[in-house]
Formats: structure tokens, sequence, C-alpha cells
């Protein structure tokens, strides 16, 4: 398994996946709004549907989103935004990497590093993303 850091905006990345948190009650987060704005609101339109609230660990994977150039977006509840700690970061980490290994992606660009854990700057956020995700396979 490879990791890399790379930083970038969600609309110009090619991947088999982009993954990005919802948090309660179907608040996006500050990476999925702009998923949303490319997709002429198509997301935010699901999310009023009541697909997804965004209870930690609930998951969306969208195929084919309108202007997006990745093949899926994997959305995943984060619950609510102010709550967010470590150990519920981490449960939101291993729950994509199930996702993502049930659907069979090979590569994912994972956005769930720029969310604000509690206390906890990039280098820990990305460092528990490595590890919690190493840990899970």
């Amino acid at each position: 398994m490879e990791f890399s850091v790379k930083s970038g905006s969600p609309e110009k990345q090619r991947s088999a996946c982009i993954v990005v948190g919802v948090f309660e009650p179907r608040r996006l987060s500050p990476i999925a709004e702009q998923l949303d704005k490319i997709s002429d609101g198509y997301i935010s339109a699901l999310l009023r549907r009541g697909e997804l609230e965004g209870k930690p660990g609930q998951t969306l994977l969208l195929h084919h989103v309108p202007n997006v150039l990745s093949e899926r977006i994997l959305l995943i509840g984060c619950g609510k935004e102010r709550e967010l700690d470590e150990r519920q970061y981490k449960q939101v980490i291993q729950k994509t990497i199930n996702t993502l290994n049930d659907t069979g992606s090979m590569e994912a660009v994972c956005f769930l590093t720029e969310l604000h854990v509690k206390g906890r700057n990039n280098y820990w956020k990305v460092r528990q993303a490595v590890e919690t995700a190493k840990e899970t396979l």
C-alpha cells in the first residue's frame, strides 16, 4: 500500500474515488461543498432527499457525479462537526477503509484530513489516517 500527501482542489482529482465528509444534520464539509458546487447541487439534492444524515459511520457511494473527474465520490458521515474528536476521527477512517475495500477501489483521494479534529493539527490527522488505514487492512 502506498500513501502520498498532495495538495489540490477536489475538482481536478482524477481518481477511482474521492472521499469527503458529511456532518449532522446533512451538512457538507468544505471540500464536499466544493464538489457540490461543481456538480450543480447534485450532492446537496441527494442529502435533501434523506439519502444520508451525516451520522458517524454512515456512507453513501456516488457514481458518475456530474462535472467531477473521479469515477466515484464516497460520502462518509462524521457526526456533529463540533464534536469530532480523536476517537471518532479514527472510526471514520476505519469505516472509510472498509467501505473502499468493499467497493474494490484500487486508489482513492481522501479529504478527511481537512476536517477539524478538536485539539489536533494536520500532522496528527494525516499520521492517524495512515496508521489507522494500515491497521484496518
